[in-house]
C-alpha cells in the first residue's frame, strides 16, 4: 500500500467515524438557534432526572449530575441520530443497584468503565447484528418488569419510610410492614407532585386552537419535572427557615463544584483491607456483560424509533455509548445509554443536529458549579413522583392483547420475561426471554418444512416433488434423511425429484447427507433427481461426491429435459443433478427455436 493510499484510508475511517464531520461543514444559523433551544429545554429535563437517577442508585444526587456531563458532549462527535440524548437513565440505574447496592462508588464507577469498554469493543468488531436476536416482545416484558420495580422501589420515598430490602417481594412485604411509620408530610407532597405532573401531561395532549396558548403548555410540559422539583424545594426551604424543622425527607447535602478528571480507581479498601482489581472484577461477576448489553438494546431500540428512515449505524452507536461511558467513568459518572424521555424532548424540541448536546451538558456544568447548595432542599418525593410520572408509562400493558392475536408464543414470551424479570432480577429476565425467543429459530432449523406433491411430465409419468422450505445446514440434516427415506418406502414405485431451489447455502454435513442419498437411492436402483441446483451447492456438493462414481451429469441432452418444472426426465436407474446454471441454458436454446 502506497503512502498515498493509506492516508486516503485515514481520511475514509475519520470522516466516517467523526459524525460532525457529515453535518458540521452546513451548519447555520437556524440550527444553531433551533440546537441551542432544545439543548436548554433538555437540559432543564435532565437536571432533575439526573438526582431522581441517582437515588434509584442509591447514590449522592451530584453522582446524577456527573453522569450527565461525558453523554452529551460525545455525542456531538461520534452520534448518528440528532435527537438521542446519552446520560443517566432509570434503566442503567435500576441494573446498578441491583448489582452493586452497598458496593461503594469505586465498584460503580469502574462497572462504566469496563462496560464502555466492552460497548466499544462491540463497536469495533462490527457486532450490531446482535442485537436483533432481542425481540419486540421480551423488550416489551423487560421494559414493563423493569418500570414496575422503579415504581414499587419509590413508593417508600413517595411515603416517607425508610427500609431496606432485597428483591421485588422482599420489597413489597417489608413495604406493607412500614406503612404505619409513613408521614403524611410527605405523602401529600409525593402524590400532589404525581397530580401535578399527570394533569399537565394530559392538558399539553389537548389541541388548542389558540397557538400561542398551545406553545406555551408545550414548554409547561416540557419543564413540568423541573417545576415540579423546584416548587418542592421552595416549600422545603420555607419549612426550615420559618419553623427551624423539616417536615419532608430531604436530599441534604451535595457536594459542590466539578468533578476531578482522572482515571477510575482499580483497586479501592473495605475497611482496612485493600480489594484487587481482580477482586473487584469478581464482585462484578456478570454485571460487566449484561449491562453493557442492556444498554445497546436500549441506546439502538431509542436510536431506531428516531432514525425517520435515516441510515443508522447500530455498531457507530455502540462505539459512541462506549466511549461515553469511558470518558464518564473519569468524572464518576454511572453507567449510562440513551434515554427515551429526554430523546423525544429534543425531537419535540425541533433539533437540527447533535449539538443540541453541547448545551445540554452546560446546562449540567453550570448546574454543578452554582446550583448544588440549592439542591439541599430537594425533598424525596418529588422526586419519587417525577420518576413514578416518567417510567408509568412504559409499563406495556396494551401490547398483551396485540401479542395474543398475532402470535401466541410471542404473548408467552413477553409474559414470562416479565414475570421471570420481578422474580429473578431483570438481567436474568432478559436472558430467559432472549432464550425462548431463539426457539422458534432453532426450530425452523432443525425441523424445516417439507412440502411433497405428486406431479407427472409431459408423457403422464408421475413422480414425487419433495421441497424443503430452507437451507441445509447440520442440525436438519437427520431430519431431512430419516423423511427422505420414509417418502422413498411410501412411494416406491415412484421416482423422487428434490427440488432445492430454497437451499441458499449448504455445509459440508448437508453435502454429505445429499450424497449419502445419492449412493442409497442408488444402490436401491431408485431414481433422484436433484432440481435447481445454485451454482455455490453444485460446487459444495461436487467436493464431496465423486462424480465417475455416483454417474452425476450436468451436462444433458435436448431429449432429456422441458421448459417447464413437472417435465423431469424419469431415466430408469440414471442419477441426474440438474444444475441451474444448465437449465437456464436449455431454456434460452428453447426460447429461441
Amino acid at each position: 500500500m502506497t503512502t498515498d493510499e493509506g492516508q486516503s484510508k485515514m481520511r475514509r475511517f475519520v470522516y466516517d467515524k467523526f459524525r460532525i464531520l457529515h453535518w458540521l461543514p452546513q451548519y447555520n444559523r437556524t440550527a444553531f438557534f433551533s440546537d441551542m433551544i432544545a439543548g436548554i429545554t433538555v437540559g432543564l429535563t435532565m437536571m432533575p432526572q439526573s438526582i431522581a437517577y441517582a437515588s434509584i442508585a442509591e447514590l449522592p444526587p451530584h453522582y446524577g449530575l456527573y453522569t450527565a456531563i461525558m453523554g452529551s458532549f460525545v455525542y456531538i462527535f461520534f452520534g448518528t441520530i440528532k435527537q438521542v440524548s446519552i446520560g443517566p437513565s432509570s434503566l442503567m440505574s435500576l441494573l446498578t443497584f441491583s448489582y452493586l447496592n452497598g458496593m461503594g462508588i469505586d465498584y460503580i464507577v469502574l462497572l462504566t468503565f469496563l462496560a464502555g469498554c466492552v460497548e466499544l469493543l462491540m463497536g469495533i468488531f462490527n457486532l450490531g447484528f446482535l442485537v436483533d436476536f432481542i425481540s419486540a416482545p421480551v423488550t416489551s416484558g423487560f421494559t414493563s418488569a423493569t418500570s414496575v420495580i422503579i415504581i414499587l422501589a419509590q413508593l417508600k420515598n413517595i411515603l416517607g419510610i425508610k427500609f431496606t430490602s432485597v428483591g421485588i417481594f422482599n420489597l413489597m412485604r417489608e413495604l406493607f410492614a412500614h406503612l404505619k411509620y409513613a408521614k403524611l408530610s410527605d405523602t401529600c407532597l409525593g402524590v400532589g407532585s404525581m397530580t401535578v405532573l399527570l394533569s399537565i401531561k394530559y392538558i399539553s395532549q389537548i389541541d388548542f386552537k389558540n397557538q400561542t396558548l398551545k406553545k406555551a403548555i408545550w414548554y409547561l410540559a416540557i419543564c413540568r419535572n423541573a417545576l415540579v422539583v423546584l416548587f418542592g424545594c421552595i416549600i422545603a426551604f420555607l419549612f426550615e427557615y420559618n419553623t427551624g424543622e423539616q417536615p419532608f425527607v430531604i436530599a441534604g447535602k451535595i457536594t459542590p463544584g466539578l468533578p476531578e478528571f482522572k482515571l477510575p480507581n482499580f483497586s479501592t479498601t473495605n475497611g482496612n483491607e485493600t480489594v484487587s482489581f481482580v477482586e473487584m472484577i469478581n464482585t462484578l461477576g456478570s454485571s460487566i456483560i449484561v449491562l453493557p448489553i442492556v444498554a445497546v438494546l436500549a441506546n439502538v431500540a431509542i436510536a431506531k424509533s428516531f432514525s425517520d428512515g435515516s441510515v443508522f449505524q447500530a455498531t457507530q452507536e455502540m462505539m459512541t455509548l462506549g466511549i461515553s461511558n469511558i470518558l464518564g467513568s473519569f468524572v464518576g459518572a454511572m453507567p449510562t445509554t440513551g434515554a427515551f424521555t429526554r430523546s423525544a424532548v429534543n425531537n419535540a424540541s425541533n433539533v437540527q443536529t447533535p449539538m443540541g448536546g453541547l448545551y445540554a451538558g452546560t446546562m449540567i456544568l453550570l448546574a454543578l458549579s452554582f446550583l448544588t447548595p440549592y439542591f439541599y432542599f430537594i425533598p424525596k418525593p418529588s422526586i419519587a413522583a417525577v420518576l413514578i410520572c416518567a417510567v408509568m408509562f412504559m409499563v406495556e400493558y396494551w401490547e398483551i392483547p396485540k401479542l395474543w392475536r398475532c402470535n401466541k408464543f410471542d404473548c408467552f414470551i413477553c409474559l414470562v420475561t416479565f414475570c421471570s424479570s420481578l422474580y429473578l432480577g431483570v438481567e436474568v429476565g432478559l436472558a430467559i426471554g432472549v432464550f425462548l425467543n431463539i426457539i422458534p429459530m432453532i426450530k425452523i432449523w432443525t425441523r424445516p418444512e417439507i412440502h411433497t406433491d405428486i406431479k407427472s411430465n409431459g408423457k403422464g409419468n408421475e413422480y414425487l416433488l419433495v421441497k424443503p422450505e430452507l437451507g441445509l445446514f447440520f442440525p436438519s440434516v437427520n431430519y431431512m434423511t430419516d423423511t427422505l427415506m420414509t417418502l422413498s418406502v411410501k412411494y416406491d414405485s415412484m421416482p423422487i425429484v428434490l427440488d432445492l431451489k430454497n437451499l441458499v447455502r449448504i455445509d459440508y454435513t448437508g453435502c454429505q447427507m445429499l450424497a449419502a442419498a445419492i449412493k442409497t437411492f442408488k444402490n436401491k436402483s431408485r431414481q433422484l433427481v436433484f432440481l435447481n441446483l445454485k451454482p455455490n451447492v453444485f460446487k459444495a456438493l461436487k467436493s464431496v461426491v465423486d462424480v465417475d462414481e455416483t454417474d452425476i451429469r450436468t451436462s444433458i441432452t435436448d431429449d432429456d429435459i422441458f421448459q417447464n418444472e413437472s417435465a423431469i426426465p424419469l431415466l430408469q436407474n440414471e442419477m441426474i443433478i440438474y444444475h441451474n446454471e444448465e437449465n437456464e441454458k436449455r431454456k434460452s436454446v428453447y426460447e429461441n427455436v
